[in-house]
This record gives structure tokens, sequence and C-alpha cells, in this order.
């Protein structure tokens, strides 16, 4: 009997059930159903960066920090969906977030009002620099090439919509550039290939339910993309 191809899907909330979709809706799901033959192994968790890549477990003997990313399950097939949280500006930088801690709840709110009015948002703030964001994927990467996993699949930083631009004016500017970041990194590794279904400027209707977490349509765009590459690898 063939062993089953193994692939380990790796990615924060907009891969999560939540946000106007059921469990039924994600494209996690549907993958599952629709490649019973197939072992889906989820990597997912809200609020995540691209850090889990190069800290989720190992560290020891032979096994690299990131692991549980990759190593210990030795899929042939990768699905990668995160980044957002990476890249999202900020309010807060590490010594604000560390300075609200210890102050009392009252004075928590007027805290980050008092930071709205005098600084906002600001680009670059983010959780993951761009610097980081190009070593923990090219980390990765190269441990997926000496794995000999067949095919990785990077899906691209969703392209948010009005929601979520009118909340965080220099989200697109951060989007576009990390996922010049991506592109850049990606095109040295033959084996990649980087998808870009989650964009609302391709599409007249609503794809994200709050401006970047996909609604069932986007799930379903999401789900289309990948299962077309799945088929064309089993019919080889």
């Amino acid at each position: 009997m063939a062993e089953k191809i193994k692939v380990i899907c790796i990615g924060d909330s907009t891969s999560l059930p939540g946000h106007d979709n059921s469990y039924e809706d994600t494209w996690f799901y549907k993958l599952k159903t629709g490649f019973p033959n197939i072992d889906f192994i989820s990597v997912f968790r809200r609020g995540i960066t691209t850090q889990i890549l190069v800290t989720e477990g190992g560290g020891y003997d032979d096994f690299p920090m990131g692991a549980d990313c990759l190593e210990f399950y030795e899929p042939q097939i990768v699905v990668l969906n995160l980044g957002i949280v990476d890249c999202a500006p900020r309010l807060l930088n590490r010594f604000g977030n560390l300075t609200i801690r210890f102050l009392p709840n009252f004075a928590k709110k007027r805290f980050i009002e008092l930071f709205k009015k005098i600084r906002g948002r600001r680009s670059s703030n983010t959780l993951v620099s761009k610097e980081q964001f190009q070593y923990n994927l090219t980390n990765f990467f190269e441990r997926c090439l000496v794995s000999d996993v067949k095919i990785l699949i990077v899906l691209c930083i969703p392209v948010p919509d009005r929601k979520m631009i009118s909340k965080n004016p220099g989200i697109i500017k951060n989007v576009e550039e990390y996922n010049n970041i991506l592109h850049q990194i990606v095109v040295k590794y033959p084996f990649i290939k980087a998808l870009s279904p989650l964009d609302s400027q391709k599409y007249t209707e609503d794809i994200f339910e709050d401006g970047y977490h996909p609604n069932p349509l986007g799930n379903q765009i999401v789900f289309q993309e990948l299962e077309e590459i799945l088929i064309n690898i089993i019919n080889k």
C-alpha cells in the first residue's frame, strides 16, 4: 500500500474558522474532504508570525528550531499562509507594550488614546522587521530543500480591503514591501510556488469579512487555487 502524501499547512487566523466562517467554510476543510487520500496536517494559531518557523520545537540533536513546522512531520508538500501579523503597522512598540503592562487599567486607556493622537500607527513599527522576515523565510526554505520537500506553496500576504485600510492606513505599503521580500526569496527556489489568491484589488465582490480575514468566498478562492496544484501533482 502506497504511503499517503503528507501536506503540512502552517498559518495564522486567516486559515481558521471564525470571522463569518464555519470550519466547513475554510480552505483547509475543503482540501481535507476534497482529497481524502492525502494526509493534511495543520499548524494553525491565531496571531502567529513567521517567527514560528524558527522557534516552534527543536533546537536539540539534529533538529533545528522550528522543527514542529517541518522536520518532525517530513511532509512532501508544505502550504505556508503567514505574514499579515508580521507586517501590520502597530500603535505601540516593544517599549510601549512593556510600559502599558505596569499601568493601572484606568491609565491604560488614556495612554493608548494619547498615543493615537500623538503618533498613530507607524509603518516601521511591526512585530517582525523586514530583516527578520527575510531571515525566517530563508531559513525555512533552506530547511525544506534539505528535507526534500517536493513543493512548497506560499500564499502571499493578503492585500486588505477598505475596512482594514481605514483602521490602519499604512498596511498597504507594508503588505507590498513584505510581499516583495517574499518574491525576491522565492525566485531562488524552483520547488516553491507563490500564489496571490487574496488580493482585494482583483475582485468586485468582498472576499474578506473584516478587511483581511477571508470570508467564505475568499476561502473558496484559496481552495480552488490549491486544488488545481494538488490535482496536477497527483496526476503526474
